[in-house]
């Protein structure tokens, strides 16, 4: 019963959309019909400029915080424990939320914010790993997309080797939906044609 809560919680927090909402503020438009029609950071970042996409990035990573909160004073009032399988759901729910979002007509962000976010709460050092090898990526290629992917995948694979304190099945999901939300970059990388940031 815990974990259908936890479910429903992450999943209506992350669906919330900054990016949606503050590019409805400043463009009066959705950030969903400029760039590369997506309501994440990287798109804010080259529609709206470096400040707001620095926003909407904090306010995403905030969100997730805010549901993982919730959970824990929920799970103290009802003496529940807080498990592995209960902090998975929590991120694949996250993710899911934040990418296919129930208040927007089911199309969102990529999840990549939010997957760094959860993956910090549950294991911080697993996401630290992963998060470096991610940025050093991205840095060297300028190709967000490559590097959150490489960084997401890693999750699994450094949790293996490092008995990590996530529940594999809803891992592998929550990968999984990473890995599809960018079914495009990988196109466009194969074909030589992906965008670099900056």
């Amino acid at each position: 019963m815990f974990s259908i809560f936890t479910c429903v919680i992450s999943y209506m927090v992350a669906a919330i959309s900054p990016a949606i909402i503050i590019s409805n503020k400043v463009l009066k438009k959705d950030i969903r019909t400029l760039g590369s029609g997506n309501a994440g950071t990287t798109n804010a970042i080259r529609t709206m400029g470096k400040k707001v996409g620095a926003l909407v990035f904090i306010l995403d990573l905030l969100k997730v915080v805010i549901s993982y909160l919730l959970i824990v004073l929920f799970a103290k009032i009802f003496k529940e424990e807080i498990t592995p399988l209960t902090k998975t759901i929590y991120m694949f729910a996250s993710v899911l939320g934040h990418s296919y979002p129930v208040y927007y007509s089911f199309k969102g962000g990529k999840g990549v914010a939010v997957l760094l976010m959860t993956a910090l709460i549950i294991d911080y050092k697993i996401a630290l790993i992963c998060i470096g090898v991610g940025v050093l990526l991205i840095a060297i290629t300028r190709y967000v997309s490559l590097g959150s992917m490489v960084g997401a995948t890693l999750l699994i694979i450094v949790s293996i080797f490092m008995k990590g304190s996530f529940n594999m099945i809803f891992l592998i999901l929550t990968v999984a939906i990473i890995i599809y939300n960018h079914r495009e970059n990988i196109k466009r990388l194969i074909a030589g044609k992906e965008n670099k940031l900056f």
